[in-house]
């Protein structure tokens, strides 16, 4: 994240564009479709200035550390599980907000099975441990 923040003008400005999802003085929330298509555009070589430059946001505004910080977060979605999503990435603890409780059944599962690996990974840690004083 940037540590200069955008001003009310730059902020009308980013809200008018139709890929922004979210504008705040400090952060900008881009929609899923354009997550996916600058990914595509990554994928294909593009550089992250020149893809924002297309999509019509100004690189004076935006910054060069906001530029790799949008690329780097886009990158990181794109290797999810759940893939690209709108706005910001869903908290883990979205157990309250989940759609259905299917999907809350789906998710807790999952997470039962992961920490029940995790505590057998740390037996065999411990167990290496103590066997070889």
């Amino acid at each position: 994240m940037s540590k200069v923040p955008f001003t009310d003008e730059q902020i009308k400005l980013l809200r008018d564009n139709p890929y922004t999802y979210n504008v705040t003085p400090n952060t900008l929330y881009l929609t899923k479709a354009f997550k996916e298509l600058f990914y595509q555009e990554y994928q294909e070589g593009k550089l992250p200035r020149n893809i924002l430059e297309d999509y019509g946001y100004p690189m004076n505004v935006l910054g060069e550390s906001r530029i790799w910080g949008i690329a780097a977060v886009i990158k990181k979605e794109a290797k999810r599980s759940e893939g690209f999503s709108e706005g910001t990435t869903p908290k883990k603890d979205s157990l309250l907000n989940a759609d259905s409780p299917e999907t809350a059944i789906k998710q807790l599962q999952h997470e039962v099975k992961y920490l029940r690996n995790e505590v057998e990974f740390l037996k065999k840690i411990s167990s290496i441990k103590h066997t070889r004083k």
